[in-house]
């Protein structure tokens, strides 16, 4: 804000200042001296990037405790949890394998999921313990570690392989977390995760 009263807007990258403006949907803000993008407008409403982080937060639920894929041959079928085959590894003696594949597939998404809801719920919802930059620094933190999209094209890829050897049905669980991962990729779309490295809530974040 300057002294006029008018709002502005600074250039990260050249310093460049510059006089906000409302942004039509879609619309960009590209800083007149290098064209660095600086804001761009919702084609969603302000409170979407909460919304789609509450609904991967609900489906994250069922991702945990519905059947995920079923196997079998001969007769014999068996069905996994998505936190079966961590079970597996580490009987397997893989035990860094298995406690990998928890934290960044299982843990660190859903612990990010809720990092997001609580940064972006009113601030009467946050409670005392936590104030808006160690949210938001523990926010840019977990996601530089969360992989849940890894885990899914994984899933897809063992099943292409398993599927000449055994027959394979795909369980509910596992199309929770599919969609508990889309939705988390869209919440993160509606952060500035730069000004959350800097352990600040963005006041211009990216367009959905």
């Amino acid at each position: 804000m300057n002294t006029d009263g008018e709002e502005t807007l600074t250039c990260e990258y050249c310093g460049q200042v510059h006089t906000a403006v409302h942004l039509a949907p879609g619309q960009a803000a590209r800083c007149v001296r290098c064209t660095t993008v600086m804001a761009k407008g919702r084609r969603l409403g302000p409170e979407a990037p909460l919304v789609f982080a509450v609904t991967a937060l609900i489906l994250a639920v069922p991702a945990c405790s519905l059947p995920f894929i079923s196997a079998g041959k001969l007769g014999d079928e068996r069905t996994s949890l998505l936190f079966t085959g961590v079970v597996a590894i580490w009987q397997q003696g893989m035990r860094t394998m298995a406690t990998l594949v928890l934290l960044l597939g299982g843990i660190v998404p859903m612990a990010l999921i809720a990092s997001i809801a609580l940064l972006l719920a009113p601030r009467e919802l946050r409670g005392v313990f936590f104030t808006d930059s160690e949210i938001a620094k523990l926010v840019a933190f977990l996601e530089r570690w969360s992989i849940p999209e890894v885990q899914v094209l994984a899933v897809l890829v063992a099943l292409m392989k398993l599927g000449s050897l055994v027959h394979v049905t795909i369980g509910p669980g596992f199309w929770c977390y599919c969609a508990m991962s889309v939705f988390l990729l869209m919440a993160l779309r509606g952060i500035d995760l730069d000004a959350l490295n800097k352990g600040v809530i963005p006041t211009h974040a990216p367009g959905q």
